[in-house]
């Protein structure tokens, strides 16, 4: 980070937490990085203290946005677990529980050669509607979906259009829904189990 830091009080946290973001950087670690450079730093503690982590963490959240995902429209896990919390939170506030309406679909594919990118072109033409789809650490791909009439033919045809595909020959494929924890506390886990 040191290069991204002017040596004044001028320093352009929006612009830092754009680059990081772009660089493919979690808003945690970020938050982290920064945090032990403050106890390093009263110039810098000061900074963050009138405001800089708001600023700091709006850059990097524009930075993660305005690439629209990067050139496969993938999101970072970490904001799909934020949009999962946003959907628990505005479920809670109605009074639902975080499963009745929301699942997520995991597509595991396992075999020879590189196939995240015919599995994301295949996913994206089935759940087009601004679905957020994250790859997780472990390669699995995760679509946070509405629980509709529609999920069944909607992970059918992704399933079908998988398997048809010539490029993915020799590749293991499964497609499920994974129905999420029906109470808010054990999201977070849920989701890390799924992505570890």
């Amino acid at each position: 980070m040191a290069p991204l830091l002017p040596a004044c009080r001028l320093v352009d946290l929006h612009g830092i937490g754009n680059r990081l973001a772009c660089d493919g950087h979690a808003l945690d670690d970020v938050l982290a990085w920064f945090h032990q450079l403050a106890r390093r730093s009263r110039a810098m503690r000061t900074l963050l203290h009138e405001g800089g982590v708001a600023t700091l963490a709006a850059g990097w959240a524009d930075g993660v946005l305005g690439a629209d995902f990067g050139a496969q429209h993938v999101a970072p896990l970490e904001v799909l677990r934020l949009r999962l919390q946003q959907q628990v939170a505005l479920a809670a506030s109605l009074g639902h529980a975080p499963g009745t309406h929301l699942v997520l679909v995991v597509v595991e594919a396992a075999g020879p050669g590189g196939h995240t990118t015919r599995v994301l072109h295949h996913a994206r033409s089935v759940f087009g509607a601004g679905e957020s789809i994250a790859v997780a650490p472990n390669g699995k791909l995760l679509i946070l979906a509405r629980r509709t009439q529609e999920l069944r033919a909607h992970t059918l045809s992704l399933t079908d259009a998988l398997r048809r595909d010539e490029q993915l020959l020799g590749t293991t494929i499964r497609v499920w829904v994974e129905p999420l924890a029906m109470s808010a506390e054990h999201l977070d886990s849920h989701l890390l189990g799924l992505a570890s």
